[in-house]
């Protein structure tokens, strides 16, 4: 997710989708794909829906900040 964050041109918008806790089905990611959605994790485990949103959500506002990516620094 930082990569694909830090690689967008700046004035383009992040829309960020959170699957359910068991994950997007293989159809879904498909047709996100087949949209130009760009399909990226935040690691090998497994995160509740609230709190994948919430970590997405910190690392998109990261990214977007002036001076800021999305590790921070």
């Amino acid at each position: 997710l930082a990569d694909i964050l830090r690689a967008r041109p700046g004035s383009q918008p992040v829309t960020l989708l959170v699957g359910p806790d068991t994950g997007f089905d293989h159809s879904e990611v498909q047709a996100a794909q087949a949209r130009g959605i760009s399909i990226a994790g935040m690691g090998e485990g497994m995160l509740r829906a609230e709190t994948a949103a919430i970590a997405a959500a910190v690392l998109a506002t990261m990214a977007t900040d002036a001076g800021g990516d999305a590790h921070g620094r």
